[in-house]
């Protein structure tokens, strides 16, 4: 989160270092001149209100940050954090406080001079924060809309899904080999010295050239996304008595949260976790339950006429050399539709889109992927019969309660 803002206040006392240098040596006059005493005034006011200004655009984006976790999903606070214009803005912010403060000290109201331009540079960095903050406002009012969220959320898991499946799908041969791990004796390698984290992600490419160089085939026993617990199996090696424990465990990222770079089902968990929560009877939503369907069928689409990875990869003698967990079309489909179908059965509109969603599922994927569609479909209409006929038995329960009222 500080790495870009430090780089601006690095490049802010590099100004108040250069800029008095630079103002004895220009010969051009100012378009405004400032005396000692105005000079050092306007630095003054300058440095402490950029102080004052950058805590309340924390209190801004705290704020931001509370109501997109409650009102969606706490998994989309990572966003804030990576996003380049806030480290930028808070950057300009900073450097602006620093180099006002440090120019400070370059005006003697008892020597008279002024280094004109620099002060004139500290004016037009409040200019540009002043800039920076109106954008700012515009992104986080802009962070805050639920189909702005939801878009941004699909567009990035359209992503990872062209960088991880870039090829179209294709019909399975009969004639295809089964991939089995070896049958050898295998050594465990777990990941007791990092202390367990989450699978973040995992480079294949160097993994099979290990295993190549050792003579080995390597299982990794999590998927991507996946907790690991402090001292699970983290790989497992076939066939070598070379020591690659460490260049293994250096092949994989483990981290505090799961992250999109190599995990396509967090972006479907993320609609799916918005949905819920806009149906949920506290929120009551539907509207914004809906816009999220949408995303995950856009993603659902995408992943239905990819070529899915069969969980082996091969080095270039054609020997299998990493043996990995993957989620097949069933999978993606359980994890998109299982749970929104179980809550959201209950709403009409949105009961009705999730039918058009899977009818046009029905009819995008290719033919070998629309059994386990269908199977969804039908679940879908029981699922709705049943909310139906338990509404109906309310409804009828009520009315008998009100009819015998009188009575009693």
């Amino acid at each position: 989160m500080w790495l870009i803002p430090m780089g601006f206040v690095l490049l802010a006392v590099i100004l108040a270092l250069v800029m008095p240098w630079l103002d004895s040596h220009i010969e051009v006059e100012p378009p405004f001149v400032y005396g000692p005493v105005a000079a050092q005034a306007t630095l003054s006011a300058i440095a402490s209100g950029m102080l004052v200004f950058t805590g309340f655009v924390l209190s801004i984006l705290t704020f931001a940050a509370q109501f997109g976790s409650s009102s969606f999903t706490p998994r989309l606070m990572r966003s804030l954090a990576t996003d380049t214009g806030t480290k930028i803005a808070l950057g300009i912010f900073v450097a602006t406080f620093i180099y006002s403060l440090l120019l400070l000290a370059e005006i003697d109201p008892a020597d008279g001079a002024v280094p004109q331009f620099s002060v004139l540079l500290a004016i037009v960095l409040v200019g540009v924060s002043v800039l920076e903050f109106l954008r700012m406002i515009v992104a986080t009012s802009g962070a805050i809309r639920s189909g702005i969220v939801v878009s941004e959320v699909g567009r990035r898991g359209r992503r990872v899904i062209d960088g991880l499946f870039p090829k179209p799908a294709t019909a399975p041969s009969p004639q295809k080999l089964e991939h089995r791990r070896p049958d050898a004796d295998s050594r465990a390698i777990p990941c007791a010295e990092y202390g367990g984290g989450v699978l973040q992600a995992v480079d294949v490419a160097g993994i099979v050239a290990i295993a190549e160089d050792s003579g080995a085939s390597v299982a990794l026993e999590p998927a991507v996304g996946d907790y690991v617990p402090t001292g699970a199996i983290l790989f497992r090696v076939y066939g070598t008595s070379a020591d690659i424990e460490e260049r293994l465990l250096r092949s994989v990222a483990l981290g505090d949260e799961r992250t999109f770079h190599q995990d396509p089902t967090f972006a479907i968990q993320i609609l799916v976790d918005i949905a819920l929560k806009a149906l949920s009877p506290a929120v009551n939503d539907p509207t914004t339950a809906i816009e999220a369907l949408g995303r995950i069928e856009d993603l659902l689409l995408l992943l239905g006429r990819r070529e899915l990875p069969e969980g082996v990869r091969h080095d270039d003698q054609g020997e299998a050399r990493f043996f990995y967990r993957t989620r097949t079309w069933e999978d993606y489909l359980s994890l998109a539709l299982t749970e929104i179908r179980v809550f959201g059965a209950g709403s009409h509109s949105f009961a009705r889109r999730l039918d058009e969603v899977i009818d046009g599922l029905r009819t995008a994927v290719p033919a070998w992927r629309r059994e386990v569609v269908e199977e969804h479909a039908r679940l879908l209409e029981l699922a709705v019969a049943a909310s139906e006929a338990a509404a109906s038995g309310e409804h009828t329960d009520r009315l008998t309660a009100t009819e015998a009222a009188p009575d009693a």
